[in-house]
């Protein structure tokens, strides 16, 4: 059949960005040119076209002139180039203002908005005209590898871009709305320097355990919080102080990698899963015969994967996971507990109680006067009376040790936010909002009622 037959199996704006060029179909099989091989890009031509494809390569410049070609040029500068230039000036707010998201939302007729999570607060950025709207999702569909043809369903892809120098991945979701798409994009910076525990506010005591946690075989540690409260940067931190101060060798499943670990006394070895591996399960898994000392966990929601946790402490090796829940240390126990089927509960129970070190819960915090935010942090220490509560299943009583325990390097949120607003880093009104139970804060002398003669 025609070159045009194949060209229009796949859409203008598809073709012109990832430098496809249809060439035949002869009823099963579409034949494109591309300028690499690239199984990522295959996958997506097969999602795409629903069709058997075979690949060529050709220069890239020859498959440039030959779109040309193929497509109506003036339609495509006017419709591609316009929305990658609108692309390109929503990255560039984004990153100018430190967000951490950008919502792209449709409105009312076809058009659209985009708005900034700075700081945990939405901010409007700017309008997007009818047209413009879906021609920006569907060119932030193709930058990362989603489904094109699919609009029902919500899709995740990413895509990596570089601005100023700094290198970024961007975590890209769609969702279904009204018969048009919202997309939510997340920026994760990738760092080489990685922050020092004492920045984040990790006491002495605290920094103390974690060493000695180290030294010890098998421990299991959780960093626990809502999404963006700052897990991954203190597991990071955690990383970089036991390169610097031991000699171990340590393995690293994340998705993506945002901080760039460089081998100091220890060997660190870090893989992206999707990439390098399909689970965070199975990473674990093969990391065991690896001869690991610490195995770090980038999200740890699944039942196999706490499993594969378990399983890495249990067998003496250190390990650290992140757990997405609220920023309460006995909510995150009951949290990994859940993953598992009801029947399992009492077995998984005392299992924690063998092997698990430690839980930091996390929330971020507008710092006062400024840009910026400070981490607020609850910390339990696993202690031989959270051992017991945990092995007869009384989670309710880890809170009443968790308040009186801070010598052993226990601490509760409320008393890490007491703290900060007493130094002068955040407001009272937003530690009120971010206690888990703000009846237990330290009300400062300013705000105490004057007392009646």
């Amino acid at each position: 059949m025609t070159q045009g037959t194949a060209a229009a199996l796949l859409s203008r704006a598809f073709a012109y960005d990832a430098d496809v060029l249809p060439l035949s179909y002869d009823g099963s099989v579409l034949t494109v040119a591309v300028a690499a091989e690239s199984s990522a890009l295959l996958e997506q031509l097969v999602a795409q076209t629903r069709k058997d494809v075979r690949t060529v390569v050709m220069p890239v410049r020859e498959i440039r002139e030959a779109l040309r070609q193929l497509y109506p040029p003036a339609a495509a500068r006017e419709g591609d180039s316009q929305a990658a230039h609108m692309l390109d000036e929503i990255f560039a707010a984004a990153i100018s203002t430190y967000a951490c998201d950008v919502h792209i939302e449709p409105t009312d007729e076809r058009a659209g908005r985009v708005r900034l999570d700075v700081d945990g607060v939405l901010q409007h950025d700017r309008q997007l005209e009818a047209g413009l709207f879906e021609r920006v999702v569907a060119l932030l569909k193709v930058r990362s590898n989603m489904n094109t043809g699919e609009s029902r369903l919500p899709q995740d892809g990413r895509l990596a871009i570089n601005f100023d120098g700094r290198a970024f991945d961007v975590r890209a979701s769609t969702i279904p709305v009204g018969g048009l798409e919202k997309i939510v994009l997340r920026f994760l910076q990738r760092f080489d320097l990685v922050p020092d525990l004492e920045q984040l506010g990790m006491s002495g005591e605290v920094l103390g355990r974690y060493q000695r946690a180290l030294k010890r075989p098998g421990a299991f540690a959780v960093v626990a919080g809502p999404p963006g409260s700052g897990k991954t940067t203190t597991v990071a931190a955690l990383v970089d102080r036991a390169n610097k101060t031991s000699a171990r060798h340590i393995v690293a499943y994340e998705t993506p990698i945002e901080y760039v670990h460089v081998w100091q006394r220890s060997i660190v070895t870090q893989y992206e899963v999707g990439r390098d591996v399909s689970s965070f399960a199975e990473g674990v898994r093969g990391a065991l015969r690896c001869d690991p000392n610490l195995v770090v966990i980038g999200e740890m929601k699944e039942a196999d994967t706490a499993e594969a946790a378990l399983a890495a402490a249990e067998a003496g090796h250190v390990v650290f996971a992140t757990l997405h829940t609220p920023s309460e240390t006995s909510y995150a126990v009951n949290r990994i507990v859940g993953l598992f089927p009801a029947g399992e509960h009492d077995r998984v129970r005392g299992r924690l109680a063998e092997v698990m070190h430690s839980i930091v819960a996390l929330r971020l915090l507008p710092l006062r006067g400024g840009r910026g935010l400070r981490p607020a942090t609850e910390i339990l220490v696993v202690t031989d009376g959270v051992r017991r509560h945990l092995r007869d299943g009384s989670l309710h009583q880890i809170r009443s040790l968790l308040s009186s325990s801070r010598q052993d390097g226990s601490q509760t949120l409320e008393r890490d936010l007491d703290d900060l607003v007493a130094g002068g880093y955040i407001e009272y009104a937003d530690a009120f909002a971010a206690a888990n139970y703000p009846s237990e804060l330290a009300v400062p002398a300013a705000l105490r009622p004057s007392r009646a003669w």
